[in-house]
């Protein structure tokens, strides 16, 4: 996964094709929605939950021309300085967070780290803007920091 989903660099045709309003965000807004483009492309999922401030039309649409209906897996896209963690009595072993900005704020930081610390979480990927929470059984608990 990390080298396919995190360190592919782009193609001209890829940053081109970024919506106007990540562009204008700067380099790091673009390769926020190219690292998601590229996630949600590797990773099938049925349905699409989004928990927090309203997301970017553009990323609405990238999630409605990725999702597949023949893979139960949720994807939930939390985006908030409130308590989310109640999202886990939703969760299986297929669901996937996304956590907009885990460092954003003193707030964000201790839902992360509660999260991290929750029973039900398997392995987190903290790359710092974005953080990745994956809940499959079977697997030894892991956290990970990737510098991204």
């Amino acid at each position: 996964m990390v080298d396919e989903v995190l360190y592919r660099k782009p193609t001209v045709e890829q940053l081109d094709a970024v919506p106007l309003f990540y562009k204008r965000a700067g380099k790091r807004a673009i390769k926020k929605y190219l690292f998601l483009e590229r996630f949600f492309g590797t990773f099938a999922f049925k349905t699409f939950k989004i928990r927090g401030k309203l997301v970017q039309q553009d990323l609405l649409e990238l999630f409605g021309q990725i999702r597949r209906d023949d893979f139960p897996r949720v994807i939930y896209y939390i985006d908030t300085d409130e308590d989310y963690l109640s999202v886990l009595d939703d969760v299986d072993e297929h669901a996937i967070l996304i956590i907009e900005e885990p460092h954003a704020s003193k707030n964000h930081e201790k839902y992360w780290n509660l999260l991290k610390q929750a029973e039900k979480v398997v392995v987190t990927i903290d790359l710092f803007h974005l953080g990745l929470v994956f809940f499959k059984k079977g697997q030894r608990k892991e956290d990970f920091v990737i510098r991204f």
